[in-house]
Protein backbone atom coordinates (compact mmCIF):
# COMPACT_ATOMS: atom_id res chain seq x y z
CA UNK A 1 0.00 0.00 0.00
CA UNK A 2 1.39 3.31 -1.07
CA UNK A 3 0.23 6.95 0.53
CA UNK A 4 1.16 9.74 -1.43
CA UNK A 5 1.44 12.68 1.48
CA UNK A 6 2.01 16.69 0.72
CA UNK A 7 4.13 18.82 2.78
CA UNK A 8 1.47 20.69 5.39
CA UNK A 9 3.81 22.76 7.39
CA UNK A 10 6.46 22.51 9.61
CA UNK A 11 7.67 23.11 13.35
CA UNK A 12 10.86 23.38 14.73
CA UNK A 13 12.20 20.21 14.43
CA UNK A 14 9.57 18.58 12.62
CA UNK A 15 8.03 18.27 9.03
CA UNK A 16 4.05 17.28 9.74
CA UNK A 17 2.78 15.43 6.00
CA UNK A 18 -1.02 15.02 5.46
CA UNK A 19 -2.92 13.04 3.00
CA UNK A 20 -6.63 13.33 2.53
CA UNK A 21 -8.31 10.04 1.49
CA UNK A 22 -11.85 10.03 -0.35
CA UNK A 23 -13.60 9.09 2.20
CA UNK A 24 -12.61 11.97 4.28
CA UNK A 25 -10.09 10.07 6.52
CA UNK A 26 -7.38 12.44 7.51
CA UNK A 27 -3.50 10.67 7.85
CA UNK A 28 -0.70 12.78 9.52
CA UNK A 29 2.96 11.64 9.56
CA UNK A 30 5.54 13.87 11.58
CA UNK A 31 9.24 13.87 10.20
CA UNK A 32 11.81 14.66 12.01
CA UNK A 33 13.80 17.24 9.73
CA UNK A 34 17.23 15.94 9.97
CA UNK A 35 16.14 12.56 9.20
CA UNK A 36 14.04 13.62 6.01
CA UNK A 37 17.02 16.08 4.75
CA UNK A 38 20.00 13.19 5.62
CA UNK A 39 17.61 11.02 3.79
CA UNK A 40 17.96 13.69 0.42
CA UNK A 41 14.25 14.53 0.33
CA UNK A 42 13.03 17.36 -0.75
CA UNK A 43 9.81 18.28 1.70
CA UNK A 44 8.14 20.64 -0.32
CA UNK A 45 7.75 17.82 -3.42
CA UNK A 46 5.92 15.69 -0.72
CA UNK A 47 6.80 12.38 0.15
CA UNK A 48 5.44 8.75 -0.97
CA UNK A 49 4.99 6.42 2.48
CA UNK A 50 4.99 2.63 1.88
CA UNK A 51 3.07 0.36 3.77
CA UNK A 52 3.21 -3.64 4.31
CA UNK A 53 2.37 -6.30 6.67
CA UNK A 54 5.56 -7.01 8.79
CA UNK A 55 6.83 -10.34 9.25
CA UNK A 56 7.04 -12.80 12.30
CA UNK A 57 9.97 -12.40 13.94
CA UNK A 58 11.07 -8.94 12.76
CA UNK A 59 11.86 -6.08 15.05
CA UNK A 60 9.16 -4.42 16.82
CA UNK A 61 6.52 -6.62 15.41
CA UNK A 62 5.47 -7.95 19.31
CA UNK A 63 6.18 -4.47 20.46
CA UNK A 64 2.18 -3.97 20.58
CA UNK A 65 0.65 -7.28 21.19
CA UNK A 66 -1.70 -7.78 23.89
Amino acid sequence: MELKMKLRNETKSCYRFERLSDQGDLVTIYLKKKDVIDAGIDPRKGITVTIQEAECGEPGTDQFSG
